[in-house]
């Protein structure tokens, strides 16, 4: 397990990353209430400094690759006769993430949209923002469950028990940090699709040093 400490450790610092992303494109203070689409987010932009969208823009892919140098520490974790569940968890989050930094930095131009108060051009920017992102769904929570599976099953130098650290547990709190107070529910909710890898690599990196 010690090959995959490096990589494991790039995928902690990635999502570190991309949560620091989503922090400069919108954290805010004031009204954080979601609607199930990107118009919240639009209003919140709009009056951020254009440096700062800018930045959590740019972080977006650089965190994506992060991401998939840590992916590439889970098939060092594997064993038993189930291992290519690792290499194909890895496979799917990988391009799960791309997709993750392909459409992170496609806010700023949200943000542009939105202060031109031209709302067919802020729907069309976050039509195409939510294309990408649903074309992420799909594979992430796949390998959320074939991860799971592989960890229960003793497919990975991980035990069994260490799944409810994993995302196909771990995300579902996000439903939970809509009823928190702002500002700590912008940071809950709004980071919770990066926390949730934070949590795991931060798992992972604990049992492959102990």
């Amino acid at each position: 397990m010690d090959s995959a400490i490096p990589l494991l450790a790039i995928g902690l610092v990635g999502s570190l990353v991309m949560f620091a992303g989503d922090m400069l494109l919108y954290f805010t203070p004031g009204a954080y209430d979601m609607d199930g689409t990107l118009r919240p987010y639009a209003r919140i932009m709009r009056d951020l400094p254009e440096g700062r969208v800018r930045a959590g823009g740019v972080l977006g892919p650089v965190a994506a690759f992060l991401y998939v140098v840590g992916f590439a520490g889970l098939p060092l974790l594997a064993e038993g006769d189930l291992a290519w569940l690792a290499w194909l968890t890895a496979g799917l989050l990988s391009f799960a993430l791309i997709c993750g930094g392909a459409y992170h930095a496609q806010y700023p131009y949200l943000a542009i949209a939105a202060r031109t108060e031209d709302d067919s051009l802020v729907e069309q920017v976050a039509g195409n923002i939510m294309a990408l992102q649903r074309l992420a769904t799909v594979p992430m929570y796949a390998a959320f469950v074939l991860f799971g599976i592989a960890v229960v099953a003793g497919q990975t130098a991980l035990p069994p028990w260490s799944v409810v650290l994993t995302p196909l547990v771990t995300s579902f709190l996000g439903f939970l940090w809509l009823r928190v107070p702002q500002p700590a529910r912008c940071v809950l909710f709004g980071g919770w699709s990066n926390l949730v890898f934070t949590i795991m690599f931060a798992m992972m990196l604990a049992f492959a040093t102990a």
